[in-house]
């Protein structure tokens, strides 16, 4: 009865504790799940507006642009000219009396359309004309006949006199088709609400739009406030979703973002099992350890050592089990005469890769001399698909003294492979969306830039027309042609670097030249740079080195300091005057610390006066800023510093000269370590 007794109760530790682990871990995962809905929301929310930052700008740059006076199709030849962003299908131009005086679409022709009933357009046209900005719920063009949703502003003349409306028709599937693709579970929802509770864009199992929610009572409630969780069952799927509400502080839009509740405690499954494994693994141990403590005084002093042998390989053995129990971790045990896998991963391609991978003479030369734990990771290609492992090479301490190892020259050793392709996938959508918000951010530079060649082009042609004309010799005609081409070409590139940069980054890293990551850092913001007066200089240059990493995340990294440089000369400019000159200066350089591995540095200088004493030690924390609200999500440094240390390298701050100085560096490679490299690479492949 007493034995009974000591082994329900060392048997209620490891289950008992499995219990509440299991438990707190469910709650951790709802409450993850708000924090992940909340960030996903204001990094959305920034996302929608700097989309129509720019919009807003083309609609009072072609009010600005029209004349009173032009006939319909002077108006339809204007729009024809301009650059239009691809999700904006239709742009048009409304009379003070609702009727449509020219779109892009095709020319004017027959009576003009009244489009005087549209909520977008009365809006503007009423006793009580709206100012600013109006975003419409979605509607089915008349023109265009498509569903969109209506950007409008009022057309001024100098005087103040309203002579009509302009209009910016926005594909609603373009929301929807980038919200999609953002989903992580089959009922996750993500959505964009205007504070009229109209659903402008709805992405989740099923895509909808046009619905109303304003009768939600959580809804009612994020029109008081700025944000506020959302937890409850839709009134149009059905589904219990936990999530959060933002609002908007510059238009009147709200971000939903939300996740299925199932699909969240489904995330606590496999904590679940790997824990109550783990508890029977350790329940087990504490048995045995608890019967041969009972037993311990009747064994005989001969058996006593081992005894203890047996208890130790015993608890070696239970350990290894219950950690290869864990999903998306293998346990391999290496002796001479082979490979063994440990425990049971059935369904998981993870020990496969591993035992072709201890059978290589890399690993075998690599390990011959092993003497304590060596951490690394390694990438295996199979059937097409990539996966980045984790790796810990443990030896084994040999029982008989070593001797199995003089004779057969290989020591015991034991792997432990974690995969860590999930985690390098979501760390690379994140980057995604970091990349694209980059794109949105500089889109009104990278128009100018574009439309710099447009308009050599519209010269040459004119001039090659007007040659052609009088009869000009066919080198007029040569020369203007030839013009042309170069400057397709020019556009040609950046618009090839724009989709290059835009596509996600791979799994492996690879031997990269890092000035190329600032060229094409500068390609993207270097237009929008020019275009607000800062000048940028690039000094030093790499030295025909290599740096192991990924290239378009390098060159995320320098596009966000540069980024940071810029905002912080518009502060400075705000308190001493538009007058005051912004410079960044990127200096590249290779140093040689007391290690033998030289590094790259790439130093990124601006003139903005520096970053306060007091705050300058958090800059790399998620989600901490100095920006005001809306204006900065508090991502793009700590980003920055996450891809810089899964590269190897390191990224710091500090104030010198006349404002901030940020500094990468990465271990440079040489001839020798290239050619390793790349052996390396075809050998995992």
């Amino acid at each position: 009865m007493k034995f009974l007794a000591i082994v329900l109760l060392v048997e209620a530790i490891p289950f008992g504790t499995a219990t509440v682990l299991t438990e707190l871990n469910i709650q951790a995962e709802f409450r993850e799940a708000r924090e992940n809905a909340q960030k996903t929301a204001y990094l959305l929310l920034h996302n929608f507006e700097q989309t129509v930052e720019p919009i807003d700008s083309l609609l009072v740059n072609v009010g600005n642009a029209l004349s009173p006076t032009a006939t319909p199709l002077e108006v339809y030849d204007f729009l024809r000219t301009l650059s239009i962003p691809a999700p904006i299908v239709q742009l048009s131009v409304v009379d003070k009396q609702g009727l449509v005086v020219a779109t892009n679409l095709s020319p004017p022709s027959g009576d003009p359309i009244s489009v005087a009933d549209r909520e977008h357009i009365s809006v503007h046209l009423g006793p009580d004309p709206y100012a600013g900005l109006f975003i419409s719920k979605p509607v089915l063009g008349r023109i265009s006949k498509r569903w969109t949703i209506q950007f409008s502003r009022g057309w001024y003349d100098h005087h103040g006199e309203l002579l009509g409306v302009i209009v910016a028709s926005y594909n609603i599937f373009d929301f929807i088709s980038f919200y999609s693709r953002l989903r992580i579970d089959p009922n996750s929802l993500i959505a964009l609400i205007g504070t009229d509770g109209i659903v402008r864009a709805r992405a989740s199992a099923t895509i909808s739009f046009g619905e109303n929610v304003g009768s939600s009572p959580s809804y009612q409630t994020i029109l008081k406030i700025q944000e506020t969780p959302y937890d409850q069952v839709s009134g149009i799927d059905g589904i219990d979703r936990v999530g959060y509400y933002v609002r908007s502080e510059r238009y009147p839009i709200v971000m939903l973002v939300a996740y299925d509740k199932a699909y969240v405690r489904s995330l606590a499954d496999d904590f679940r099992l790997a824990i109550w494994i783990t508890a029977a693994g350790l329940g087990l141990i504490l048995l045995v350890l608890t019967y041969l403590a009972l037993n311990y005084h009747r064994l005989q002093q001969k058996l006593r050592a081992s005894a203890l042998k047996e208890s130790a390989r015993q608890r070696e053995v239970h350990f290894l089990e219950a950690m290869a129990g864990v999903p998306g971790v293998c346990v391999v045990h290496v002796t001479a005469d082979g490979s063994r896998q440990i425990g049971d991963t059935s369904g998981s391609i993870l020990p496969e890769l591993i035992h072709e991978y201890v059978a290589s003479p890399r690993f075998l030369a690599a390990t011959r001399s092993l003497t304590r734990p060596q951490v690394s990771v390694e990438y295996f290609a199979k059937d097409g698909e990539e996966f980045e492992v984790q790796l810990m090479i443990a030896p084994l301490e040999e029982i008989d003294g070593g001797a199995r190892q003089a004779a057969t020259g290989v020591r015991d050793l034991v792997v432990f492979a974690v995969d860590q392709t999930s985690k390098r996938i979501e760390e690379n959508n994140l980057y995604q969306m970091s990349k694209l918000a980059s794109l949105g951010e500089v889109a009104t530079g990278l128009a100018h830039e574009i439309n710099q060649p447009l308009g050599v082009i519209r010269l040459a042609a004119t001039n090659a027309l007007t040659g052609l004309h009088k009869g000009m010799p066919i080198e007029h005609m040569e020369a203007k042609l030839n013009r042309i081409i170069q400057q397709t070409v020019r556009m040609s590139r950046i618009i090839d670097h724009m989709r290059i940069f835009g596509r996600k980054s791979g799994m492996r890293l690879e031997p990269s030249d890092p000035m190329e990551a600032v060229d094409g850092a500068l390609q993207v913001v270097g237009a929008q740079l020019r275009l607000e007066n800062v000048s940028i200089s690039v000094n030093g240059s790499s030295d025909d080195l290599r740096v192991l990493c990924r290239q378009d995340q390098l060159e995320q990294v320098i596009i966000n300091l540069l980024q940071n440089a810029r905002d912080a000369i518009r502060e400075r400019r705000r308190s001493v005057g538009v007058e005051y000159l912004g410079a960044i200066s990127i200096e590249m350089s290779l140093q040689h610390q007391d290690t033998r591995t030289p590094l790259v540095s790439i130093a990124v200088k601006d003139n903005a006066g520096g970053i306060p004493d007091q705050v300058i030690e958090k800059v790399f924390q998620p989600f901490f800023t100095t920006k005001p609200p809306g204006q900065g999500t508090g991502l793009g440094l700590s980003v920055s510093f996450g891809i810089i240390r899964d590269h190897g390298g390191t990224l710091t701050v500090e104030n010198a000269f006349e404002g901030a100085v940020f500094t990468i560096r990465l271990p440079a490679l040489h001839e020798a370590q290239l050619a390793a490299t790349y052996q390396g690479q075809a050998s995992g492949a």
